[in-house]
């Protein structure tokens, strides 16, 4: 034993000491939530002193919620596909063809199948309406998940043959008609309140708590992040990526399916060129909310923000004197922003994460780094 070991004999080993996280730490390492928090607070105080008189009241906060309901089905479903680093362009057509479906059986009117003939079920029958129209977009989201997964076509376009399929048979199906004849079940959970809340709201909501528990506290959970994160990792690990990828687009037709059904409840009818325009304000909410289009990063909690986000944009557009022509551009605007923002937050919460893995926790403070790459995307 040298002297120097000998003058450490009988010392107790004490461990480092653990510092509790900054509030800074803390901000850099929950980026991508705190962004869209702050562009939701920014953006009511921003309506609310615009107008003032219309904005905040009680009615105009349902209006909201209402308006951004029927888009929580489908954006809840376009986050399992982004998380897995794919695009789905068919959701909102699936939902169209689901509520034209369960309408159309419903009421009796007689569907025509191509050398087939006309199939009549379903007749005064919620069970058999709702199941046909649940099924269909099953096996549209197998159609499309097929293709990506097992086919290796590219998820744009896969999902894009899927809507025009979707698209087209609303159309042949309904031959234009609208259907005003609807399931009491879709009515109930489209245009009711159930106590002080519309039906279509708590209808929302548990579908974003079930979801954001799927992804939080099951494997098929945690293997979506890790498709997403690194799929060549995640099949080293043992993860079955093919099939995830074909789950998360069941997931997501599924999803959008039951958004249909409800949403022709809200309408009031059920028509084939009503719905369509829910794609891109699904993606965009997404977004807004901070999920990554590279995959693996975001969730439903991050969704949620999206949609309040979203909501909170587009009806306090209405509430202030604009001109008509000047709010697209002012929308448009606004989503670059914030999709700025949001990817400068995901090169933030990386970094913070990445250092806090690499270097201890008494280690000196991080030198600054630059929020965007050559390309602008995390890297």
């Amino acid at each position: 034993m040298t002297g120097s070991d000998s003058g450490l004999v009988g010392r107790p080993v004490v461990p480092p000491k653990r510092l509790r996280p900054s509030i800074r730490d803390w901000l850099q390492r929950n980026a991508t939530l705190v962004a869209p928090a702050v562009a939701l607070v920014c953006l009511s105080a921003l309506f609310a002193v615009l107008a003032p008189d219309t904005f905040l009241t009680p009615g105009n906060i349902r209006n909201i919620l209402s308006q951004t309901s029927v888009l929580a089905f489908l954006a809840t479903g376009v986050t399992f596909i982004l998380l897995v680093g794919e695009i789905d362009l068919s959701v909102a057509n699936v939902a169209v063809l689901s509520g034209v479906i369960s309408a159309l059986m419903f009421s009796g009117i007689p569907i025509r199948i191509p050398l087939v003939g006309s199939l009549n079920i379903g007749a005064n029958n919620e069970a058999v309406s709702i199941a046909v129209a649940l099924v269909l977009g099953v096996v549209l989201g197998l159609l499309g998940g097929a293709l990506v997964a097992r086919l290796g076509v590219p998820s744009f376009i896969a999902t894009l043959g899927v809507m025009m399929l979707a698209d087209g048979l609303s159309y042949y199906w309904s031959q234009s008609r609208i259907i005003y004849d609807l399931m009491p079940m879709s009515t109930s959970l489209g245009g009711t309140s159930w106590g002080p809340f519309p039906a279509i709201v708590l209808s929302a909501a548990t579908v974003l708590v079930i979801a954001h528990l799927v992804l939080s506290r099951t494997r098929f959970g945690r293997y979506v992040y890790m498709t997403g994160a690194n799929r060549a990792a995640a099949e080293l690990a043992g993860v079955s990526t093919r099939r995830v990828l074909l789950q998360v687009f069941v997931v997501s037709a599924l999803l959008a399916s039951i958004g249909g059904i409800i949403n022709v409840g809200r309408l009031g009818s059920a028509e084939a060129r009503t719905g369509s325009e829910l794609l891109l304000p699904a993606i965009a909410a997404v977004v807004l909310g901070g999920t990554s289009v590279f995959g693996g990063v975001g969730g439903i909690r991050n969704t949620t923000l999206g949609l309040l986000v979203y909501g909170v944009l587009n009806n306090g557009l209405d509430q202030v004197q604009m001109d008509i022509y000047l709010k697209p551009f002012a929308r448009g605007a606004f989503l670059l922003t914030a999709i700025v923002f949001n990817i400068a937050a995901l090169r933030i919460a990386s970094r913070s994460r990445a250092e806090l893995v690499r270097t201890p926790d008494d280690s000196p403070a991080r030198t600054p780094r630059r929020w965007f790459g050559r390309s602008g995307a995390p890297k």
